[in-house]
């Protein structure tokens, strides 16, 4: 049988955050994040000409392992968006990401781009959380949801003012995931992290009339990989492993651009 590393993730994770919720009420949480500043829309970065990267800061991955041993998020985060960057994912994800929310907080003080908050996201409370520590998005998935799990995460993300980036890694996920205000198209099946380019140019392809921006997720290595699938039809390119893995991120970004 194979192992199904996503159902293995969230429910890692259910337990952990009943836990997080007894040190931190619903309630009080909810005052923070009502409080918490708004950021730069977070949709709008990928309407225009040209190419729009959401750089990841990423330090493991259950697939790879260790990614990058010294994740310094303010440095990271100012290169990369000195670079060329248009938005910052960040990794929270504690147990096989090895991420953690103080991450993303610490990438919101440091530069005033977009961030999403990059998770696996199957409770309000974690929605709260991005909130008040700096996130402009989240991301919600459509291969772990129901459609009605998926509708009640998105509205209450809506609450308090987070773009939601909904993603996709097969057609039969695509009718849930654009639903969002983005829609991503993940090369990586999160049940075996097997990755494939080409599929997600094929999915990406249906989505042209959507009218919404495109975000191709995983594998992209080259500058070439991002022309092919910017054809298909894909807004944005979320760029996480080559970047964490390059010896200095920011070089790597630009060569990515080629256009700095």
């Amino acid at each position: 049988m194979k192992r199904d590393i996503l159902n293995e993730i969230v429910e890692r994770n259910r337990p952990a955050l009943e836990q997080i919720k007894q040190e931190m009420p619903f309630k009080a949480l909810e005052s923070f994040a009502a409080d918490a500043p708004e950021r730069a829309s977070f949709v709008d970065t990928f309407r225009g000409p040209g190419i729009h990267v959401i750089a990841e800061l990423k330090k493991a991955s259950p697939s790879k392992g260790l990614i990058r041993g010294n994740l310094d998020v303010p440095v990271l985060a100012k290169t990369l968006k000195d670079a060329g960057a248009a938005a910052l994912s960040v990794l929270t994800e504690p147990f096989y990401f090895k991420g953690g929310l103080e991450n993303l907080r610490l990438a919101s003080e440091s530069v005033s781009i977009p961030l999403l908050r990059k998770d696996f996201i199957f409770d309000e409370y974690q929605i709260l959380e991005a909130k008040a520590n700096g996130a402009s998005a989240i991301l919600l998935i459509a291969a772990m949801l129901t459609a009605d799990e998926f509708k009640r995460l998105l509205d209450f993300a809506h609450q308090y003012g987070l773009a939601v980036l909904g993603e996709a890694h097969t057609e039969s996920e695509l009718e849930v995931a654009s639903t969002a205000d983005l829609v991503g198209v993940n090369a990586r099946d999160l049940k075996t992290f097997s990755t494939s380019l080409e599929c997600s140019a094929e999915l990406i392809a249906k989505l042209k009339s959507c009218g919404k921006p495109v975000i191709a997720e995983s594998a992209v290595r080259t500058h070439e990989d991002i022309l092919m699938l910017q054809s298909a039809g894909a807004s944005g390119f979320l760029i996480g492993e080559t970047l964490m893995r390059a010896a200095d991120p920011g070089a790597k970004l630009k060569e990515l651009l080629q256009c700095c």
